[in-house]
């Protein structure tokens, strides 16, 4: 199966999992989420089975440790059960995910999005996005050339994610390509 098949779970990785704890099979997990109603007890998580398959877990319970938090799974009682998962990513399915409002969006929406001067020659793909205090910063690569994209309402002039793409407003002195 490929992304898009029916049955294909699109992952969004909201933690990983750094250890396990103790006798009984809590995990040691570095959330990476915003969302404050990810980990409550009653919850549920994806991990990867042995066999590579997605498995989803009840959360038993949650205790804060320093930034990280330990996390207990309903069927996983013991440190052998849990020492599969060490290292794993821990997901949802994009349908579990809250929708933002209009003109917002998720770094797993944008990352992997083709970007697009304002003339539509393609400079490269998101590969990767950081803060720069307030606003965002999309990290365009196509071969060798890469361009850092700050996202303000001057420099995006659309995202669309459905179709994959970003156009961009002129931004003479970014982008060579970009003269007017």
């Amino acid at each position: 199966m490929r992304p898009g098949d029916p049955g294909v779970i699109r992952k969004v990785t909201v933690g990983l999992v750094l250890k396990t704890v103790g006798l009984k099979g809590e995990l040691r997990v570095k959330p990476l989420t915003d969302n404050p109603d990810r980990y409550v007890p009653g919850g549920r998580l994806w991990l990867t089975s042995p066999e590579g398959e997605p498995v989803s877990f009840v959360i038993g319970s949650v205790k804060g440790h320093k930034d990280n938090l330990t996390v207990s799974l309903e069927g996983v009682g013991t440190v052998e059960q849990a020492e599969p998962f060490r290292g794993q990513e821990i997901f949802v399915p994009e349908s579990e995910v809250p929708p933002l409002p209009e003109g917002e969006y998720y770094h797993f929406q944008v990352l992997g999005l083709e970007v697009f001067t304002h003339r539509g020659a393609l400079l490269g793909k998101v590969e990767d996005i950081f803060s720069a205090g307030e606003k965002d910063v999309y990290v365009v690569r196509r071969g060798k050339k890469e361009y850092l994209i700050p996202v303000t309402e001057e420099t995006v002039a659309e995202i669309d994610v459905k179709g994959g793409r970003i156009r961009l407003h002129p931004m003479k002195g970014y982008i060579p390509e970009d003269g007017l």
